[in-house]
């Protein structure tokens, strides 16, 4: 009797699983993804589940042909270099079944650039294998095309052939690389969810449900709880407490009609808008049936402040606060083949509240790779709550972004808030996005309320500029002579350790000096989030926090004086929301200042035009939030064409269905990093090679660090690559929690400076 084909082999201690088994538990899943995206999506409901379900149906279809046999029975190598997904690609091919064939195609590769595709053999071979198969003489495709009778034939033993009422071509999807993306998403997430479920890797998915009523209730009580039982003494604090009030209740009363998927707050900082924009964003998830709510951050740090402040207002009794509230944080999205055991490290976005990055949720937008395209079909029927707008991407990413922006909300019934203290609208510049591409985007708050906002923002702070360039000594002495507590943003992780170092050490103030960066783990930047909110409570004031613009928007500090090396308007207005957020503070300055690049401070080199435009603005007495747009309007034309060009580039990709290319263009972190673990003891039990020794997702997220691939190679600092690729590597050098893994560096740097080898 011949044996029931294989799927998996056995391995790590998992049976291996039937080619029925998992077949058919794909189909299901892949189903289920489709079904839950489309049911927001009347225009794309039937043709989009038609091609989802029919690539699952084969998309393992190669798997029969005996040479992989051999390869999952006895758990060998592929030596061959045999293609399983070949047979699937050719057989939806033949049906005319084109969407489904490049879902089948790219269910491993991720998706391809279509113009390299045309390039087989004069179109013939499009999404077909081209390569030779060791050992044989004949190319891959050639053996699928002997063999495909006898592969249907066998899958057909198990399963009902899939023929999908409607034949959906390349040309009705060409113009949407969106709805390609998620249709493979749904595809990746099944095939990946049932493989690591069978090898015990993941829970079965099944997120809890929004309950958005239920929540936007529990969300007014802990609102209402916030009031102090004794009012405000001063005047001005009576004033910031009543207009936090006020636009909460103007969010959260907001009704949006139909039409309006697209809104925006520009509410000052220390309004609230982390509440009140919740609020809105339930509001409508209650009104509209939505399934999630995500919240998109700049920065990796307020995520745990946000993620803090819902998991107390919004979970229900009995539930789990991390079940109800995810947090995703930097990104650890393995693709190698040895890290497929390891695919529960990536975060999947099916919880009923998502708190991630700009970074994750852009990139995967983008995505061309199966790792990142797998969350995907979570966000149709999403709010998408896109806080500190202005600092999610740079201005070149943001024509290609609004447009998948916009397909979401129009086509998957998604709600989008744009929300930010100092907010660029920059979908009302021509080039940013055609007079034929614009729409209006209505504000949440009214105009009489957003007029006394302004008011009272422009008596709040003062923001000022050092016209000379600092050395090091020079800043250190300029920001000691001025009232603390003090907060002080360099535009460098290196430049930022330095001058925390220098306070610390040079100028002897010991603890009287924090740091902050990316530099620090997770981990350990919460520690020193909180030490720093405690000491701001405290009265004693003569003390420094030292960062990068992780702490520039969104963090809820409220120093004295705040110093930000020169970079932009709105960054300058963000690092304005850190000072006297209460009006706490009588007189309270933000200095704008640029050091003389002398020594150890270094530049950014992507801030020169924003810091050019910045100058023009203090020249003509312009600094202030109403000229955010303006502002990004200068920072375009003087920027030599290249950020249009850059644009222009990303456009013309995602027309061209370069899928690589888009990718590439769409990274908002361009240095190519490496997540890289600083705790010795979860380095540990990587280096076992025992899967259950493994830490999970959450110890990895806390304990690493992210640096780039380049400064990995040659030795030069002190890491080890644990293996699997080179794309997990452990921190061999010191490590403390004041300035993290620059700790290491400093003496390489400081070495280098003064022209000795370094050790």
């Amino acid at each position: 009797m011949k044996a029931e084909p294989l799927a998996h082999s056995a391995r790590n201690g998992a049976a291996e699983q039937t080619y029925r088994d998992h077949v058919a538990n794909v189909c299901r899943y892949t189903h289920k993804f489709a079904l839950d995206a489309t049911q927001f999506s009347p225009k794309w409901q039937d043709a989009f589940t038609a091609i989802v379900d029919v690539a699952a149906a084969y998309h393992d279809l190669g798997k029969l042909d005996e040479l992989f046999q051999e390869v999952l029975r006895h758990n060998r190598p592929n030596r061959h270099g045999f293609n399983h997904v070949e047979a699937g690609t050719a057989h939806l091919l033949r049906l005319k079944q084109g969407e489904a064939a490049i879902a089948c195609y790219a269910h491993h590769i991720g998706l391809p650039k279509w113009a390299a595709e045309k390039n087989k053999a004069g179109g013939k071979l499009m999404f077909r294998d081209d390569g030779a198969l060791t050992g044989f003489d004949q190319l891959a495709w050639q053996r699928t095309e002997e063999n495909l009778t006898r592969y249907l034939e066998e899958h057909h033993a198990r399963f009902a052939p899939v023929a999908p009422s409607a034949i959906v071509r390349f040309k009705d999807m060409a113009d949407s690389g969106l709805l390609r993306r998620l249709a493979l998403s749904c595809l990746v997430d099944g095939d990946h969810s049932d493989t690591a479920q069978h090898y015990r890797n993941e829970r079965e998915l099944d997120g809890l449900p929004l309950r958005a009523s239920e929540r936007l209730a529990a969300l007014d009580r802990y609102v209402a709880g916030l009031t102090p039982a004794t009012p405000p003494a001063g005047y001005r604090e009576q004033q910031r407490l009543a207009l936090r009030q006020k636009v909460y209740r103007a969010c959260r009363d907001r009704h949006c009609l139909p039409q309006e998927r697209i809104a925006s707050c520009d509410s000052p900082v220390g309004t609230g808008k982390t509440t009140a924009v919740m609020a809105h964003l339930l509001r409508v998830a209650e009104e509209r049936g939505l399934r999630r709510v995500f919240v998109v951050l700049p920065f990796t740090n307020i995520i745990d402040q946000s993620v803090e402040i819902y998991r107390r207002a919004l979970v229900l009794d009995g539930e789990s606060p991390e079940s109800v509230v995810a947090a995703h944080h930097h990104r650890v999205e393995f693709q190698g083949d040895e890290w497929r055991d390891l695919r529960q490290l990536t975060q999947r976005w099916d919880a009923p509240i998502v708190v991630t990055t700009a970074v994750q949720f852009f990139e995967t937008l983008a995505a061309c790779k199966t790792a990142g395209l797998r969350k995907l079909h979570q966000l149709p029927g999403s709010a998408i709550f896109l806080d500190e707008a202005h600092a999610a991407m740079p201005a070149s990413h943001w024509p290609q972004m609004w447009r998948w922006l916009c397909e979401l909300c129009d086509e998957w019934g998604c709600h989008l808030l744009l929300a930010s203290g100092s907010l660029a609208r920059f979908w009302e510049l021509p080039d940013f996005v055609s007079t034929a591409e614009q729409r209006p985007v209505p504000e949440l708050v009214s105009n009489e309320i957003r007029t006394d906002a302004a008011k009272f923002e422009v008596r709040r702070v003062q923001l000022r500029r050092k016209a000379e360039r600092l050395s090091l000594a020079d800043l250190g002495n300029f920001v000691l002579n001025q009232s603390g507590p003090r907060l002080v943003i360099l535009n460098t992780v290196q430049s930022a350790a330095i001058f925390a170092n220098h306070m610390r050490e040079d100028l002897k103030l010991d603890l009287n000096v924090e740091h902050l960066s990316t530099a620090l783990c997770p981990v350990d930047r919460e520690v020193t989030v909180r030490r720093v909110k405690d000491r701001l409570k405290g009265e004693f004031k003569d003390w420094t926090l030292v960062a990068t613009s992780c702490v520039e928007a969104g963090v809820d500090f409220s120093f004295r004086t705040a110093f930000r090396e020169s970079c932009g308007l709105v960054n300058l207005l963000q690092i304005a929301g850190r000072v006297s957020r209460s009006a706490e503070y009588a007189e309270a300055d933000v200095w704008d200042f640029r050091h003389n690049e002398d020594g150890l401070l270094t530049l950014h080199p992507q801030f020169k035009t924003s810091r050019e435009v910045l100058s023009q603005l203090f020249d003509e007495g312009l600094v202030d939030p109403s000229q955010c747009t303006e502002a990004l309007r200068r920072e375009l034309n003087a920027g030599m064409g290249q950020t249009e060009n850059f644009a222009q580039a990303v456009l013309r990709a995602e027309r061209e269905a370069d899928y690589p290319e888009v990718a590439k263009l769409c990274r908002l972190i361009t240095a190519d990093t490496r997540t890289v673990l600083v705790n010795n003891g979860l380095i540990d039990r990587f280096e076992t090679r025992v899967r259950e020794n493994f830490p999970s997702a959450r110890e990895v997220l806390k304990h690493s660090v992210q640096i780039w691939a380049s400064r990995l190679d040659g030795g030069k600092i002190p890491v080890k690559p644990i293996g699997f690729d080179d794309e997990l590597w452990a921190w061999t050098g010191t490590y403390d929690n004041f300035i993290g893994y620059m700790a290491g560096m400093m003496p390489l740097l400081k070495a280098r400076e003064i022209g000795l080898e370094s050790v």
